[in-house]
């Protein structure tokens, strides 16, 4: 009978500590969950590196078209201006899904003052330092791009990227050439 009783007693406080360890595994997947996605969303770096680079190679590819008269490098800023554009456009689509990202709408800081450097430059100053500049800054990019690919499981994201990278050698590669003609000239 004490035996029985004992028993009873165990059984009714198993019965009443399962739903709290049906919760506790609960919040414990619900915070694993939470932190891997948090874990694959890119960082507020990348966002404000993107949307920027974009724009100053706006902004340089604008200055490029007014003070060049090298056709191929106005041909290379026109393709700059459009391709940056069309990214930024779409980047900022994609940003608009993420509560936490907000994109810069201008440029500051050492991006204005490098606009400011290219407007003080003239003729070949400009076109070679502006060819130097783009070869470095495209580089880069493809590196920070080739990153975040890993760090994200957003399938716009991932396609955005893919895209840039794709256009970016490209771009890479025409300069290339350019480079190797007018070295052979």
């Amino acid at each position: 009978m004490f035996t029985d009783k004992i028993r009873a007693i165990a059984l009714g406080s198993v019965l009443l500590l399962l739903p709290a360890c049906e919760n506790r595994t609960s919040d414990y997947k619900t915070t694993e969950i939470t932190y891997t996605l948090d874990r694959h969303e890119p960082s507020l770096m990348f966002w404000d590196y993107a949307a920027s680079t974009s724009m100053l190679q706006q902004q340089l590819g604008k200055l490029a078209i007014q003070k060049t008269t090298d056709s191929l490098i106005h041909t290379y800023a026109d393709s700059a201006l459009l391709i940056h554009s069309k990214a930024l456009q779409r980047l900022r689509i994609i940003a608009g899904k993420y509560k936490r990202v907000q994109l810069p709408d201008s440029l500051t800081g050492s991006d204005k003052e490098m606009v400011e450097e290219f407007e003080a430059l003239q003729g070949e100053d400009f076109e070679s330092r502006y060819l130097e500049y783009i070869t470095l800054t495209h580089k880069a990019q493809l590196s920070r791009y080739r990153e975040t690919m890993h760090e994200t499981d957003d399938p716009s994201l991932r396609q955005w990227l893919t895209t840039m990278q794709a256009r970016i050698s490209n771009q890479l590669q025409l300069y290339a050439q350019a480079d190797s003609v007018k070295e052979e000239e």
